[in-house]
């Protein structure tokens, strides 16, 4: 896997899900966290793996549907 993007990462479940991508499975790839920060986001819930993983791990503040991957994902 290259890269993935992860709808709703900022919060319980999808904090849970990033940080077990990149930290605890063979995944070598990235994640793209895209995330509206309503009632439960909190990016904080990831601040550690944004410190950890800056070249695997991006989050943006926006509805997925608002997101256009191919614009965010750097040709390699």
């Amino acid at each position: 896997m290259k890269h993935m993007m992860v709808a709703g990462g900022c919060g319980f479940s999808g904090s849970v899900f990033i940080r077990h991508l990149l930290l605890a499975s063979d995944c070598g790839g990235g994640v793209i966290n895209v995330d509206k920060l309503t009632y439960a986001g909190n990016p904080e819930n990831l601040a550690d793996v944004a410190c950890k993983l800056p070249g695997r791990y991006v989050f943006i503040q926006a509805e997925a549907v608002a997101v256009s991957l191919p614009l965010l994902i750097p040709s390699t």
